[in-house]
Parts: structure tokens; sequence; C-alpha cells
């Protein structure tokens, strides 16, 4: 890097190119092991370290002392060296750690393994806060500690804290005093990385693959645990494949509907799912755990899952509907699946946006509120798709019946989401809103079996009971033998002696829906009774229309 090996001091340059490179890593404060740290964390403490660097750099104290690693200050110091760890420099890294006075055994790892390593332990287990570090030239003096040594934070290890210290040191060309990673603290690193050390497949990944990270998972990691999920869903697939065989086996009839829904995203889910749990820890970076708590992947398996569940009980539903002769309501099948999908993905996201540090609750208000004043603004409509989903559902009429609803009649042409489009017998037409069509007395024509037949027969006081009784006989035995008229109920009979005539009570059902036909019998039909009356001498009364007898 050329601000490392020039002479002129350029403070911004460094510190912005710092807050790009290191940016996860300079975050927290001390993090132990036990803590887990959100996304919405890492975002503010990003944008904390920023200001913090740009702070550092504009007010740079003139008592600093120059140095080309820019380790005049703590804080410029250990921000030097995570980035250099970022930038995968592990010759610049071993830079800020002082070698002086420590064990052979430790020297013989070598200075910049010894880098790594305390690289590695840092991400597994310790987040640096920059605002939290001195910039002052001899560091923080009222902290407790020596006066030329400065913490960083602290590591957890079997219940004992180890320090994480930088110490003020001699510089070696000219003994001016710089900072450095205190060599008590090097002198343990061999120590914290058995601990806290990657598997050895994460090492060697580690060592092998470019140093490029994102939120602060390094591509090895994310290579890794991405291999993990992949082999996981094999073996999810296979058992689940190995489930539906076994399924067809004793079910042969089963449709393949639901075990699609097997293979594809109860697989995929419990894949997911047997990821987490089986996940080497070992390979597990503050970072990592931070968008682990997001749960995106397990929160996605499950979206994909009950998507899936949706689209079965539209299949499910849909034969339902068609064997009880209610293909209109299939059709409400789509928007309302549509609906069902979209508040799951709005509980998904809150879900989401919670585990990553988000808080859902104020997100969650202001759409209550809203939802509250679009209800009240949409409650006729509201009440017209209740009242679209009720005709479709239960099916008092049906497109291409004819009805009776209130006092007009008409046939059914349309039942949208809003309103019912009916044709009169006029052909004019009339759109009633759906809410009040449900609430109508709606008297439905097309779902009769079979049409009534009662014929309004009204006898002169001067007819004889042989005649009434011959003409009855013989009607009766007329309609038992018609092949159109159901045998019962079947009546003819005298009714009433009344003070306008003798009242007759005929009733039979023409076996036919179709009204057409139904006039053509009723037609021969009462050409027949005008025959037998004439036959049996049975003249009618004739009544005008306000009820009297016509003279």
């Amino acid at each position: 890097m050329v601000f490392y090996t020039s002479r002129v001091r350029r403070p911004s340059i460094i510190m912005a190119l710092c807050y790009l490179f290191i940016s996860t890593s300079v975050i927290g404060q001390t993090v132990n092991q036990q803590k887990n740290v959100s996304v919405k964390e890492i975002l503010d403490l990003q944008e904390k370290s920023s200001q913090t660097i740009e702070k550092m750099a504009e007010n740079k104290s003139a008592d600093v002392p120059f140095d080309k690693f820019e380790r005049g200050q703590p804080r410029s110091a250990i921000a030097g060296y995570l980035l250099a760890m970022r930038s995968g420099d592990l010759s610049l890294a071993s830079e800020y750690l002082d070698y002086r006075n420590i064990s052979e055994k430790t020297l013989a790892i070598g200075k910049e393994e010894l880098a790594r390593q305390l690289y590695v332990v840092l991400n597994r287990q310790l987040w640096v806060d920059l605002s939290n570090v001195s910039d002052h030239q001899k560091g923080n003096v009222n902290d407790g500690l020596p006066r030329y040594r400065e913490s960083i934070g602290s590591v957890m290890v079997k219940e004992k804290q180890f320090s994480i210290l930088m110490q003020r040191v001699p510089r070696k060309s000219d003994r001016v005093k710089i900072w450095k990673i205190s060599n008590a603290t090097v002198e343990k690193i061999p120590f914290l990385f058995e601990e806290f050390s990657y598997s050895p497949l994460g090492e060697w990944l580690a060592k092998r693959l470019p140093k490029v990270d994102f939120y602060g998972v390094m591509l090895w990691q994310w290579l890794y645990f991405t291999l993990m999920l992949f082999c996981t869903y094999i073996a999810s697939y296979i058992g689940a494949w190995l489930l539906v065989r076994l399924i067809k086996r004793i079910y042969p009839n089963t449709s393949s509907a639901p075990l699609a829904f097997i293979k594809g995203p109860v697989a995929f889910l419990f894949a997911v799912i047997f990821s987490r749990n089986l996940i080497d820890s070992s390979n597990v970076t503050l970072a990592v755990k931070a968008i682990m708590e997001g749960s995106t992947i397990l929160i996605i398996a499950w979206c994909w899952v009950c998507f899936r569940f949706v689209d079965l009980l539209k299949v499910i539903l849909a034969e339902k509907f068609v064997a009880q002769d209610k293909p209109l309501a299939v059709y409400l099948l789509r928007p309302a699946g549509t609906v069902t999908k979209l508040l799951m993905v709005i509980f998904a996201s809150l879900i989401w946006l919670e585990n990553l540090g988000f808080n859902a609750s104020t997100l969650l208000a202001g759409l209550g509120i809203g939802g509250l004043a679009l209800a009240l603004a949409a409650q006729k409509t509201v009440e017209n798709m209740i009242g679209a989903i009720t005709l479709y559902t239960s099916a008092p009429v049906k497109i291409g019946n004819f009805c009776r609803f209130g006092q007009n009649y008409g046939v059914v042409e349309e039942i949208g989401l809003r309103s019912t489009r009916i044709r009169t017998l006029d052909r004019t037409v009339i759109y009633v809103a759906n809410a009040r069509f449900i609430d109508m007395d709606i008297e439905n024509f097309s779902e009769r079996e079979r049409i009534a037949f009662r014929p309004k027969i009204l006898l002169t006081p001067q007819c004889t009971r042989e005649n009434i009784n011959n003409f009855l006989d013989e009607l009766k035995a007329h309609l038992q033998h018609h092949e159109k008229i159901a045998n019962e109920p079947l009546r003819a009979h005298f009714k009433a002696y009344t003070e306008i005539g003798l009242e007759l009570n005929i009733l039979a059902y023409v076996n036919t829906t179709d009204f057409d036909e139904y006039l053509d019998e009723i037609n021969e039909l009462n050409l027949t009774i005008l025959s037998l009356l004439d036959q049996h001498q049975c003249p009618l009364q004739v009544v005008n229309d306000r009820g009297l007898i016509s003279v």
C-alpha cells in the first residue's frame, strides 16, 4: 500500500480506506463468546466507526509522532492491523505486533502466522470498537492500566478472562514511542488460537482462498456453509424420495401434488434445519453468528413450504367445490391464495427484520394504523367482497340461473367482486351490490328439479255431483298415465263451495326444468281439461278481474 511507505501524512485517506476495508471488524465494544451480534448492530457500529475514523482524521493531534504504519496512537495502530488482515497482507499485519521478549516456542510459529492466529481469535470472540480505543499518543491514562498499556477488549476462555492489550514501545530506528499489540498478548496467541481455531478444513480453506468477505463473513466461510447446506439437501432429498416411494406403495392412488410438496419444499426445509443444527461451531465467527441470527434461508424455506401448501390446498378445495357443484368458488381460490401468500410474506418479513435486530414493532404499528384507515375508507368495498365470497362458496345462485330477487326477475349473467349483473325479463340489466344482494330473498327457479302445474278451475253451482266426480276421476287417470307427469304428489279434488262457484284443487308436477318444454306440456294438459269439462258438462264460472261473476 502506498500510504504505508510514503513520508507524507494523509490521515483522511488512510482512515477512509480503513473504514472501507475493516467494515464489520471494527465493531462493538467487548463481545464475549456468549453474546450474539445482530446485523443491525453491525450496520450501526459500522456507521459509528466511520464517524470515529473521520473525526480522528480531522482532529489528529500534532503531538502524535509520525509513523509510516500509523502506529503513533492506539486507535490508528489497531485500525491499521485490522486493515492489513482484511486485505490479506500478513507481512504488513506483523508490523503491529510486539515480538520482544517472547518465548522461542512462540516465535517458532512465525510472525505472520501469529498475526493471522490473533485475527482468527478476534473474529471469533471479539469486536473492537475504535471509539473506545484512545486516540491520544499516550493512550488512556485513566483506565487503571499501566501508562504504557491500552486494553481493546477481553476474551473469555474456560471462565477465565484474557485481556487483549496494546503497548507503547520504542521504535527500532529512532526509539520514538509507538503502539503495538503487547508482547504479553502475543505470548498468549498460541493458547487462545488452540481454543478458538477453525476446524482443519476451515484452516485449509482460509489459507488458500482469497481474503474476500461480505458483511464480515469470509469467502471460504460462504463456500463452506453453502457446501454444507448442499450436502444436507442431498441427504434430505434422498430421504424424501424414499418416503414418497413408501407412500406410493401404501397408497398407490395418491396424486402427484402432495408428493411433489414432500420432495420439494419440505426436503429443503429439513435440509436447512439439519445444516443449522449440525453446523461446525469451530468455523463460526461473530459475523457468521450475526448472519445466522437473521435466519434468512430458514425463513425463505418456511415461505416456500407455506406457499406450496397454499397451492396444495387450492387444488384440494377446487376438487371439493367441483364435486359439490360450486364451480364459481374455484375462481375465488386464486385471489384468496394470493392474499394469503401476501400476508405470509408480510409476517415473514417482520420476523426477518426482528432477527436482523431492527424494531419491527414500529413498522407493524404503522401498518396497523394505515390498515385501519384503509379499512374504514374501503368498508363498503370490503362488504361487497365478503358478499362475493358468500355467493361463490354458498352458491345460492349461479351464472345463467333464472331467479327472483326482491320484486324483480332475471337471469344472473355475472358475479363480480363488487356487484352482480342480472338481465331482467324486459332485457334490461340491473347491477346489485353483493352486500345487498345476499340479504335479499332470492328464489332460484333454475334449481327446480320439476315444475308445478296448478290450474285454477272454478265451476258453476249448477254442476251436478256425478258430473264433477266423473270429470275428476277421468282427469286423475289421465295425469297418472301421462309420461311427463310425476306420480306423486298428484291431486284432483273438489276443494270448496264458495260464493262465486265450485273450486277444484288440481296439482301435478311436470318432470322437466326446461320452461319451454313445460309450456308445451301444460298446453296439452289445458286442452285436455277443457275437453273433459265439455264432455262431462261442467261449465266454467266466469269471474272478472274484480272477482265478480260475469253475466
